[in-house]
């Protein structure tokens, strides 16, 4: 009887659809945080076939997380710390479930976890220019941007995981995903993968060998900001989103989840409440730190936050 080998043939599916020579060609040192649960069982599999050296962190799979398990940077000190001190090229950081991936620079520094998501739509836009995607309304324009410049149509869904791989069939996206470090490639799975968006991003920095932080100068720039607050008892979520459409008329409106407004220069906001909190979420970007601020600010201003 032939026991399957569900870890193998998972990295196996990864490793036919990326370019191993081109990794194994850039003899990547990189240091990755496995925090004691599911990455444990695949990445040492994964890092010998790409034949890179691997640094690993909390590598147990006895489940016992070895830090707070939100890939946050609050919670990563270990990692950027070492990662500084052996010069590694990139490190990894896996959440728990490894469904969602966060970077470190070559520098010891966590990038935004939405970086995750649009490393791997320009590696695969790259080379399927035209092809939709498919991203979440919270997700960073980021990816949008880079949609664009290849000539494809980006779509936005409602958050939550589902709803995203629900457009990706719909549409025949080539890739999407959602902006918490949330890599989805249809062509491997149809699921959030932390072990694809690491594979992604180590071909993109191997065929255009470039540094993590090249690429994030090269990537599109935006300033993320993310707040959420209780909902009150009294609170009527329909004024709030009908008063916010009036004072900032003239930009595209979306509402199939919650309220998302954007400007033509890329500057956004979504507003909506959490799917699992009692809580309304509100995130937003621009394209200065002083800008998303202002725009936060006055969207308070207009709910009486």
């Amino acid at each position: 009887m032939n026991i399957p080998n569900f870890t193998k043939e998972h990295a196996d599916q990864i490793l036919a659809h990326i370019n191993v020579p081109a990794i194994r060609a850039r003899k990547f040192k990189v240091v990755v945080d496995m925090i004691n649960a599911s990455a444990c069982v695949m990445d040492p599999y994964l890092f010998e076939q790409l034949e890179v050296e691997l640094i690993p962190l909390n590598n147990i799979p006895n489940g016992k997380f070895a830090h707070r398990p939100e890939p946050l940077q609050k919670n990563l000190e270990e990692i950027m710390k070492i990662a500084k001190e052996i010069k590694a090229d990139v490190g990894f950081v896996h959440d728990p479930d490894a469904d969602r991936l966060v970077i470190i620079n070559e520098f010891g520094e966590v990038i935004s976890e939405e970086y995750s998501t649009a490393f791997g739509v320009e590696i695969v836009l790259s080379k399927n220019p035209g092809k939709p995607i498919a991203i979440n309304l919270s997700t960073s324009q980021m990816s949008a941007d880079i949609a664009k410049k290849y000539g494809s149509e980006c779509f936005r869904t409602k958050v939550g995981e589902p709803n995203v791989v629900d457009a990706i069939v719909a549409h025949n996206a080539v890739v999407g995903g959602e902006g918490g470090g949330g890599i989805i490639y249809p062509a491997v799975n149809l699921a959030r993968d932390s072990f694809t968006g690491l594979a992604l991003v180590l071909e993109f920095l191997a065929e255009r060998n470039l540094t993590v932080s090249q690429v994030v100068a090269y990537l599109p720039k935006y300033f993320m900001k993310k707040e959420s607050w209780p909902i009150k008892e009294n609170s009527n979520l329909n004024e709030m989103y009908e008063k916010l459409k009036i004072h900032f008329k003239g930009t595209k409106v979306d509402e199939q989840d919650g309220l998302r407004l954007e400007w033509p220069d890329g500057s956004w906001f979504h507003l909506r409440p959490s799917n699992t909190e009692p809580i309304i979420k509100l995130f937003g970007e621009a394209k200065t730190e002083n800008e998303i601020n202002a725009l936060f600010n006055e969207t308070k201003l207009t709910l009486n936050l």
